[in-house]
């Protein structure tokens, strides 16, 4: 079960190295734990090196008519406290929103190079393998994700500490550190809740199964 090898992997991992070595194994995990829906082409790029001083763990880029949504995913440790007990974001919170914040900074001073790489990544690293490679990112109606006319929304994610340890006060003040961006933090819930998706679609392929139901959606 998907599920309980990951939970396994969360119970006894004190960074993310091993985590991020199941997830690239399982890369539809992480596609439907950020993707809403299906898109016209999705792709999961693992350790994404963007600039001379940047790396997201994961890249989900997803298409759908018009435009494309690209998904950078911060992983830090499961055993981390997320929210201090007066409140405030804790140390490693702290300083995964301010390395959001240099990525968004980055992107935004570099839209051409960015586009380019995650392109060239998507055709030689794609995780998923639902797209021919060599075969340039596009949607349906022709978008390039490389074409400076594209229109991308990038959607920042921060996976941290676990769900149990986070109480309802707690998960208030998680949706509330987005400073004035779209970010999204999480707990390792979210990758648990996909698996478990999996794993009921798998003992039974028949029944209708959602895949991106889970408790972690702010």
């Amino acid at each position: 079960m998907l599920s309980e090898r990951l939970q396994r992997i969360l119970t006894k991992s004190e960074g993310e190295r091993e985590i991020i070595k199941f997830l690239a194994k399982h890369p539809e995990i992480v596609r439907w734990a950020f993707c809403l829906t299906g898109g016209h082409s999705t792709y999961v790029l693992k350790e994404f090196p963007f600039g001379s001083r940047y790396r997201a763990d994961f890249v989900v880029p997803m298409s759908y008519s018009g435009a494309w949504e690209v998904h950078m995913i911060e992983l830090e440790p499961p055993r981390d406290r997320v929210i201090n007990k007066d409140g405030t974001p804790s140390k490693k919170l702290n300083k995964a929103i301010a390395q959001i914040h240099d990525w968004a900074a980055y992107i935004e001073r570099n839209p051409y190079q960015i586009r380019k790489d995650l392109s060239d990544r998507c055709i030689k690293h794609d995780l998923l393998g639902i797209h021919g490679k060599y075969s340039p990112p596009s949607n349906y109606t022709g978008d390039l994700l490389s074409d400076p006319e594209t229109y991308i929304n990038y959607i920042y994610h921060i996976v941290i500490g676990r769900r149990e340890n986070v109480d309802k006060e707690q998960r208030k003040k998680m949706n509330q550190y987005s400073g004035g961006m779209l970010i999204d933090v999480c707990t390792y819930g979210r990758f648990i809740d996909i698996a478990s998706n999996f794993d009921q679609y798998h003992s039974n392929p028949t029944r209708g199964v959602c895949l991106t139901d889970t408790q972690e959606r702010s």
